[in-house]
């Protein structure tokens, strides 16, 4: 078992090695064609520099033309361009389902002492969505967890068979106050994700060898305002909003639906 977690981690920290290649151009330029041809991909919405991407993370992790995401003035807005996979409320036993499987809070945020959330929104970033994540809600940052862990894909089909993927997966969680209650946000690791960042803190970033828990402090508190960048993930993965109200159970998304950075979801 032990065996299979090295193998994934290591083949996503092999991609993300060939992601950040920068030569020869010409190779660069066909995986970037070659995956904007695969997923259909345009790029109208983001920033190009002048001269092209530099590698293919670099075009990846691609910026939006603010424009392209105005900001709702609801009360939560999405922090990500994905599709809602589920939401609602956590039952009295702090546990969530997802896919017809339940995770337990303590589990997945390994706090066993702050378990008071009382809904959920789980959001999944396919390999042709932007990839940057923003907060929901103006916010204040208390701390940011890293938790080493395996990376299997967080597609439907491993959801649904394996168990417990998004407490085994690697994952930052960050947690913090907003005008709406607590909350904590949880992002995701998964097979060929080279990393997960931060864009407030770049001492923080997942799948290191040898990578250890890491419980950061901030003093005082990180200020962040709604829809500024959190972080972001060179490819793929999953978001999940976690909330002390019930906020989360008035979701005005359909379950399955496509939604974008700004727009509201409450």
């Amino acid at each position: 078992m032990q065996q299979k977690q090295n193998y994934r981690n290591f083949a996503s920290r092999l991609a993300g090695y060939v992601s950040n290649v920068k030569k020869p151009r010409c190779f660069v330029k066909f995986l970037i064609a070659l995956f904007r041809l695969i997923y259909r991909i345009k790029l109208d919405e983001y920033i190009v520099p002048t001269g092209g991407f530099v590698s293919f993370n670099d075009f990846f992790t691609r910026k939006i033309k603010t424009q392209c995401r105005p900001l709702s003035d609801a009360k939560i807005i999405s922090p990500v361009d994905g599709k809602i996979v589920d939401y609602g409320i956590i039952d009295k036993e702090k546990k969530i389902f997802v896919k017809h499987n339940f995770y337990y809070l303590e589990d997945l945020i390994s706090d066993n002492h702050n378990l008071n959330y009382n809904s959920y929104i789980i959001i999944y970033l396919s390999p042709r969505n932007y990839h940057r994540v923003h907060t929901p809600f103006s916010c204040k940052i208390n701390t940011v967890d890293y938790f080493p862990g395996t990376l299997f894909s967080v597609r439907n089909k491993t959801v649904m068979k394996r168990d417990n993927v998004f407490c085994r997966n690697e994952r930052i969680v960050i947690n913090g106050t907003s005008e709406n209650g607590n909350f904590r946000l949880v992002m995701v690791g998964a097979m060929i994700v080279g990393k997960i960042k931060l864009s407030f803190d770049d001492e923080i970033q997942t799948n290191i060898k040898k990578g250890s828990r890491i419980h950061k402090h901030y003093m005082p508190e990180i200020i962040i305002e709604k829809g500024e960048e959190l972080g972001l993930f060179e490819l793929g993965s999953t978001v999940i909003l976690l909330m002390s109200d019930d906020s989360l159970n008035k979701v005005i998304r359909a379950k399955n639906s496509e939604v974008k950075v700004g727009e509201a979801i409450v």
